[in-house]
């Protein structure tokens, strides 16, 4: 393969046969921003995949801006453009909800729509490549969520309720859901998929699905977690609101692709790696084992949330060296997060 930057490393991903890989010329990568973190993150986000992006380097990028409360800096607007991004600035999203993932469904709906591509790619922005990945064609390709949190194990589960009557907007039975285990603590649950990776099929509709069911639940005011008071996302600490609708997102996301497709692919270990739960303070605070659950030297994509924030990124850069990120990445990383903005709190 050849080199598509300076920065450009040895491709790696999942060894997936006999499928067919997605061209690079067939899917485009779905991001959202605005005038806040999101910014800095949509920048490092769509540089990586420019220079560590192998294959897909020169995909088509849309930068969609969803809160008009919210509209993203001209700064970072011509920084995106100057990429290659194509930038978005519509109303998506007017519920005035503190739930930042309603912004991921409006968008997704609205660029499912948009996109002339046979696949989209939705992609959390507090993501980074750090090798070139892989993409291989699937009705959805998906990671599992990284711990159970508000998924169900089973009949047994007080959260089986909650995920039968999303099942029932999504017009399928709960055993539809296949079973699988979460990222980092192995529990089995019927499946909940991480909103911030998805690999669709364009033409199965699965994003309008999903937009349908989240707002029904919205207008139900069906939460997973009425009672929660607090939650840290990647841009700070979000309050009850957000905190009593987490995970509902991913319920109607997965809710969604067993509705429309049986040809769910999950992508292996190396994908949106949660590198927050895996830094040194969070393996000592949830017991977690110090081996890592992929092997270190294929690491494609990471999710590190709030660990670009100043406060955090000595732990930032401490886990990238464990996980075997190239050092020249590493170094770009450690570079760019220093010149950009974190308005994180926490």
């Amino acid at each position: 393969m050849k080199p598509y930057a300076e920065n450009s490393v040895a491709p790696a991903g999942p060894s997936i046969t006999p499928r067919a890989i997605i061209a690079p010329r067939d899917i485009s990568f779905m991001i959202c921003v605005e005038g806040n973190a999101l910014g800095s993150q949509s920048l490092l986000l769509c540089e990586s995949l420019r220079q560590f992006g192998g294959a897909y380097a020169d995909c088509e990028i849309w930068a969609i801006s969803p809160r008009p409360e919210h509209p993203v800096t001209p700064a970072v607007e011509h920084a995106l453009q100057t990429l290659g991004v194509r930038v978005v600035t519509l109303p998506l999203n007017t519920t005035g909800s503190a739930y930042g993932s309603i912004n991921r469904i409006v968008a997704g709906a609205w660029a499912e729509r948009h996109m002339t591509t046979p696949y989209v790619g939705i992609l959390d922005t507090d993501t980074l490549f750090i090798r070139p990945p892989t993409f291989v064609e699937a009705g959805a390709g998906v990671r599992p969520v990284d711990h159970k949190g508000t998924a169900t194990a089973g009949v047994d589960d007080p959260k089986d309720v909650y995920w039968g009557e999303i099942c029932d907007l999504g017009g399928i039975p709960l055993d539809r859901l296949p079973l699988l285990r979460t990222t980092c603590c192995k529990t089995a649950i019927r499946a909940s998929y991480n909103g911030g990776f998805l690999i669709a099929r364009r033409s199965l509709g699965i994003l309008a699905h999903t937009d349908k069911i989240f707002f029904e639940t919205y207008r139900r005011d069906l939460r997973p977690t009425p009672s929660a008071t607090q939650i840290f996302a990647s841009c700070g600490q979000a309050g009850p609101e957000a905190a009593s609708w987490w995970g509902s997102s991913q319920a109607a996301l997965s809710a969604a692709i067993s509705a429309k497709t049986d040809d769910i692919l999950i992508y292996d270990n190396a994908y949106n790696i949660p590198l927050h739960i895996f830094s040194e303070t969070r393996q000592r605070l949830f017991s977690l084992r110090p081996s890592f659950p992929f092997d270190p030297g294929d690491a494609v994509l990471v999710h590190y949330h709030y660990l670009a924030a100043q406060k955090h990124r000595t732990r930032f850069l401490k886990t990238l060296k464990q996980i075997h990120c190239p050092p020249n990445v590493a170094k770009w990383i450690s570079q760019r997060c220093s010149e950009l903005d974190w308005p994180i709190a926490g």
